[in-house]
């Protein structure tokens, strides 16, 4: 008797899992009957972006500062193209400077729960720079934060000038409480 009553129930608990399983998968009727259901599409903030989009030619150079003593000409290329669904911009670059060659990716992704860009760069150097960009009037600003030994550096990266064929960059980094000093710039053309 016990037997039956146990099988009994488990045949109900059954029963009732599979009718709860069944209410819950959403009918492929009902999902095409949905009126205005599309993906979900960029917004704006994306749009804006856009300037990024396409094969850039790089002439810039390093400013003569502790990082880099003698300064120095840099030359290279960007390339930029829209991440899946458009959701993020995603680019290429390659630099020959006083460095050495510097290869890497970046990637702008909108989050708008912080009501600004994610910007994540990596490239042939340790680890990745991982920094928040806004616009500030016209200009992008991309401020970020990367280890150099035992510091902490600051970084301010502007895109200025913005025009369809040409954009000015510069970047500015600031350690500890020292004021903020200019340590490279450049101009990239279409």
């Amino acid at each position: 008797m016990r037997r039956a009553l146990h099988a009994l129930r488990f045949s109900i608990l059954a029963a009732l899992l599979a009718i709860t399983a069944v209410a819950q998968e959403p009918s492929k009727d009902k999902k095409a009957e949905a009126p205005g259901t599309q993906a979900p599409q960029p917004g704006p903030e994306m749009e804006r972006m856009k300037f990024l989009l396409g094969s850039w030619e790089f002439k810039g150079g390093y400013e003569k500062t502790p990082m880099a003593p003698e300064g120095g000409a840099e030359t290279g290329w960007y390339k930029g193209r829209l991440g899946p669904g458009g959701f993020s911009v995603i680019t290429d670059f390659e630099l020959d400077g006083p460095f050495g060659k510097e290869i890497g990716h970046q990637i702008f992704v909108w989050v708008a729960k912080q009501n600004a860009y994610t910007v994540v760069t990596v490239g042939n150097f340790p680890g990745a720079v991982i920094g928040k960009s806004q616009w500030e009037g016209p200009n992008l600003v991309t401020h970020s934060d990367f280890g150099m030994g035992e510091n902490v550096v600051h970084l301010r990266a502007t895109y200025s000038k913005i025009q369809e064929k040409s954009v000015h960059m510069e970047e500015f980094s600031q350690k500890g409480s020292n004021p903020e000093q200019l340590i490279w710039k450049g101009d990239a053309t279409k």
